[in-house]
């Protein structure tokens, strides 16, 4: 008969596995958000800067979703929204109303980057295509979740739904490296090196 010590490994796997089963059905599977074009020396998630990339984290490696520009901002506003089912139009309103968005990626050439606007009746096409690019991830990490269970649409008294994600989230920041970009002033770039001598000279 084999020892009674030799089912250790086994049981501590099936202790983790289950520690892993409980935690994803509390809070739900983790994401890092990068942004980039972060002016130095700023901190955080601040105006200006690109929703650049969403990865899925699980077991050490990352899995990039697929995702386009308003599914990226889609994502984003609810990441940092996650304890809140909002509906549709709650998602465009908080949208609009945020400077983050509304200058989004400006720091890049101080124009910023939209694609379109992101209206409440598209907000329902925008959900569909995250669970898919949810959908793809998961079976890329051999993860057994539904992506319904992750970005979950919750039914009201009323003839409205609501979204809302269930899950953790970290932010990564990369910094915008261009010599002639410093932090904006009333969003315009500082004038190069080169360009102010020649103003002071003149003057």
């Amino acid at each position: 008969m084999p020892a009674k010590n030799s089912w250790t490994p086994v049981l501590k796997t099936v202790d983790l596995l289950i520690a892993e089963i409980s935690h994803l059905r509390s809070a739900g599977p983790h994401f890092r958000i990068v942004y980039r074009f972060r002016m130095p020396g700023s901190i955080g998630r601040v105006a200006g800067q690109e929703v650049y990339a969403v990865f899925l984290v699980y077991r050490g490696r990352e899995y990039q979703l697929r995702l386009t520009l308003a599914q990226h901002i889609v994502f984003d506003y609810l990441a940092n929204h996650c304890r809140l089912a909002q509906s549709a139009r709650q998602i465009e309103l908080g949208i609009r109303a945020d400077d983050f968005y509304k200058f989004h990626a400006k720091n890049a050439n101080g124009r910023t980057v939209h694609t379109r606007k992101i209206p409440r009746s598209s907000i329902k096409v925008h959900v569909s295509r995250l669970h898919q690019a949810l959908g793809i991830v998961f079976q890329e990490a051999e993860m057994l979740i539904d992506p319904r269970s992750v970005l979950i649409i919750q039914d009201t008294v009323g003839n409205e739904v609501c979204y809302r994600l269930k899950a953790t989230c970290n932010q990564t920041y990369i910094d915008l490296t261009a010599r002639d970009r410093q932090p904006l002033s009333g969003w315009s770039a500082r004038i190069p090196e080169r360009r102010a001598a020649r103003s002071t000279a003149r003057g």
